[in-house]
């Protein structure tokens, strides 16, 4: 490691005397540090010891109470996390927040999108400057492969690579190595230590002492808001290190205590679980907490999920204390005795909307029930006993957990289950991404439930903590128990890691399975062409069972007739593309085909009509962005107010009566019309569609719009804000629904008073969402949607050829909706940009 007193000791960011202050808290006091050019510079501390604020500080999120920061010399006060890039300081944030169906090219250059002629995207020269900008941190993938088809370790790289796009004089990494094995941190240490060769300053945020002592230059450690100190790393031990960051000598990291072990608690017999778990035999005894290690996919959490019913069992037998233990759900396991630590804490182990109060109680809350009268008094005073007993911070039980620091979230997971009955505990993965004060908290928490007489079960990938913390050891590999290590003696993290590795399981972790290559090929294939397939094969079997299908005559009035609801099913697309939804989307076509059919009745012409049907549904479009924008109502009630409010409207507007049309011949035009044999209207369906495309795939508005529907974290993060874009859809899709209303008028000589909105609705959700999965990234896409309707068109058209009657065909359209959201959910497409509720 190079001496950083050999470097430039110019500094690139100085803070002096920082100081931020939230309601209650102190986060930062008198912070005062300078790292200079060239450096890697660790920041240490606990969860909640004010490293995140700091951070958020340096990155324009927060803004300091008092102090100043100082980038090259020069006073700045960072407004957001654009103004700090244009200062030189970019962050690589521990979820690496992308959107996983762009490809690499696009994620990198999100907010900075170049483009050329027209103002369209300039594919060629973005692949070319990312390509660049992948080969400097020596990545093995190109910039237009998709982000969703990467590894962790991969997605980390495109992060890298998307805030050296921004050429920072300062990069900060944000736990960068919690993800990624150590071949893939080894690769991550290489491109760090060549960053900091070309001049790069890089502040590293890691839990993980033995890589940053390996890694860095120098470290500086905060505790309680203040800085402990910063001094270089060399000559300096683990242990000190320690003790800065926790405030007090320990002797030891892990604090394990002699406890007696009793009678065997937990049997298990031949436990299986598809591929995933085969043939697992433990025994664990009261007192004793029994260590898993493995790499990742060896089924160390399949069997904590099987044992707790998450996972069905395919085969063998479980005991407590005697008793059969088969839950068929966890709320089952919890009446067995079991308590799960899942690995996920945020997702799987807390309702972080909820506070930590009522998450501590949760599990077992009919404990402080008496005759089904609750008593909050007891509860509260419980939750209180746990936030001292486990030093949570802040030690309060009013805060939203979503608000506590990492290691402060785990500690309430672990909490939440020592009220209850629970007599086997299962410590998934525990201490991940946790400072070294709360493992030490969790590791207590282990021993005193052992001294308790519970049977522990702690699954761990840090051979270290297995090694120190456990009474007996175990070894999983693909599935498999394969080495057990009675001596705890013998079981030292080389070992561990030794007999992990032996059996070929670095090929699990590369993503291999047990399936056959041509199987999984198979499988590919149809996860790829299985939708357009199956509707190959629909139409092949309706042609052969109504020979007039395919009558030329037939073909164009099914093109025809899909047209019209294409159009419809391009607005709502439009919305949904920017992650909204629209509830009125038929609705407020059937108004404006009413408006235009009016405005031609009372002689004002056909560009009346549709510059009259048009306007409507912009209008309308408007009104919704704003209810959802400007009210933050949620877009599912805002936008089914609105359908009700349009099919109102339209009901005042026609008198409950249908408007018939018997002229102009012009605007029949747009709905019956001919050029040759070809129906005008799927002309311009075509035309209208191909604009739209390029709109949505060729201009940064349709990028960006994309961008905050699929994941408006990471388009924030580049400084894409969703109001903007969602409102752009909004006010879009509406334009196409009023036109699809004057269609509408055209194609049916007039407007129906029938409120069929909703049936339009149905048809189109059902077209977006099939077309979705024609697409190889899974989303939203307009071509697909009416390569969608112009099949359910002739879905319908072939039933009634066939006999099917007529009102079975709504029927038809919700199956193969729930059909098209299934496959898109099976193919992990995340459809999910669709945010209803």
């Amino acid at each position: 490691m190079s001496d950083p007193r050999s470097r430039q000791s110019e500094t690139v960011i100085e803070c002096r005397a920082i100081r931020k202050v939230f309601p209650g808290v102190v986060a930062l006091d008198d912070v005062s540090l300078a790292i200079t050019r060239g450096e890697v510079h660790a920041l240490l501390g606990q969860n909640g010891a004010g490293k995140s604020t700091l951070v958020k500080i340096l990155t324009g999120v927060y803004q300091q109470d008092g102090g100043e920061v100082r980038i090259g010399g020069e006073a700045v006060r960072l407004r957001d996390t654009r103004d700090a890039e244009a200062r030189g300081v970019a962050i690589v944030h521990q979820d690496q927040q992308l959107v996983p169906q762009f490809d690499v090219a696009n994620n990198i250059l999100l907010g900075s999108e170049m483009t050329g002629a027209l103002g369209l995207l300039d594919r060629g020269a973005m692949r070319e400057r990312v390509d660049a900008a992948l080969k400097r941190i020596d990545a093995g993938f190109s910039a237009d492969t998709l982000v969703r088809d990467l590894s962790i370790a991969e997605r980390a790289q495109v992060a890298i690579a998307a805030a050296l796009m921004r050429n920072p004089t300062a990069l900060i990494l944000d736990e960068p190595t919690a993800s990624l094995s150590d071949h893939e941190a080894e690769h991550l240490f290489g491109i760090v230590r060549g960053l900091r060769d070309q001049g790069v300053t890089v502040i590293y945020i890691s839990h993980y002492l033995d890589e940053v002592l390996s890694l860095v230059d120098r470290i500086s450690v905060l505790r309680d808001g203040k800085l402990i100190g910063t001094l270089p790393v060399d000559g300096v031990s683990r242990a000190d290190v320690v003790k800065m960051i926790v405030g007090r000598d320990i002797a030891q990291l892990y604090p394990k205590e002699v406890v007696p072990i009793g009678q065997p608690l937990l049997e298990v017999r031949d436990l299986a679980h598809g591929h995933k778990l085969n043939g697992v035999d433990l025994t664990v005894r009261r007192g004793e907490i029994l260590g898993i290690a493995g790499l990742v996919g060896a089924g160390r959490s399949e069997l904590a999920l099987t044992l707790v019913g998450a996972l069905k069992r395919r085969q063998g037998s479980v005991t407590i204390d005697g008793r059969a233990s088969d839950p068929a759900t966890p709320r089952d396991a919890k009446n067995d005795g079991f308590s799960l630590i899942p690995e996920d804490r945020r997702h799987e182990g807390l309702v972080i909307d909820m506070t930590v109060r009522e998450n501590l109680s949760l599990p077992n809350i009919s404990r402080w029930a008496r005759f089904g009268l609750f008593n909050p008094v007891a509860e509260a005073n419980a939750a209180r006993e746990l936030v001292e007993r486990l030093k949570i911070q802040p030690a309060s039980i009013r805060p939203l957990t979503r608000n506590l620091s990492g290691g402060n979230q785990q500690k309430v997971v672990v909490g939440r289950w020592l009220t209850g009955n629970s007599q086997v505990f299962l410590f998934d993965e525990p201490t991940t991404g946790v400072d070294v004060g709360s493992k030490i908290e969790i590791y207590r928490q282990m021993v005193e439930l052992a001294r308790q007489g519970a049977a522990i079960i702690f699954i761990s990938s840090d051979f270290e903590e297995i090694s120190a913390m456990c009474d007996r050891t175990v070894v999983m590999a693909k599935g498999k128990i394969v080495k057990t290590f009675e001596d705890q003696c013998e079981a030292t993290p080389e070992a561990l890691l030794n007999w992990a590795s032996a059996t070929g399981q670095e090929e699990d972790v590369a993503g291999t399975s047990a399936v056959p290559a041509d199987t999984g090929r198979v499988e590919r294939l149809l996860s790829r062409w299985g939708t357009a397939l199956g509707m190959v094969v629909t139409i092949a079997v309706i042609a052969l069972l109504a020979p007039h299908f395919l009558g030329i005559g037939n073909i164009f009035d099914v093109l025809k007739q899909g047209s019209v609801l294409a159009f419809i099913a391009l607005g709502l697309t439009v919305v949904l593309i920017a992650g909204g939804f629209d509830m009125s989307a038929g609705a407020t076509s059937q108004f404006a085909a009413n408006l235009a059919a009016g405005t031609l009745l009372a002689g004002q012409g056909t560009l009346a009509a549709i510059l009259f049907g048009g306007g409507l549904g912009l209008a309308i479009g408007t009104v919704n962005a704003g209810l959802v924008l400007l009210l933050r109502m949620p877009p599912f009630v805002a936008t089914l107010g609105m359908m009700f409010v349009a099919m109102g409207g339209t009901l005042l507007y026609n008198g409950g009566q249908a408007l018939t049309l018997s002229g102009p011949p012009e605007f029949f035009f747009l709905g019956q019309g001919y050029v040759g044999p070809v129906p005008f209207v799927f002309i311009l369906l075509v035309i209208v569609t191909a604009l739209l495309h390029v709109v949505l795939k060729r201009t940064r508005l349709g990028l960006r719009m994309y961008a905050v529907g699929l994941n408006p974290v990471a388009a924030n993060l580049r400084g894409v804000t969703k109001p903007a874009y969602a409102f752009a859809s909004f006010a879009i899709g509406g334009l196409i629904l009023g036109l699809a209303g004057v269609i509408l008028s055209a194609y049916s000589y007039g407007a129906s008073a029938l409120a069929t909105g909703v049936d339009f609705l149905i048809s189109a959700l059902a077209a977006a969402f099939l077309g979705s999965t024609l697409t190889k990234a899974g989303e939203l896409d307009v071509v697909g949607t009416v390569i969608a309707a112009i099949f359910l068109a002739s879905l319908s058209n072939g039933l009634i050829l066939i006999g099917v009657s007529s009102q079975a065909l709504p029927g038809v359209q919700g199956l193969i909706l729930i059909l098209s959201i299934a496959l898109g959910v099976f193919r992990r497409r995340a459809i999910g940009q669709v945010l209803i509720f």
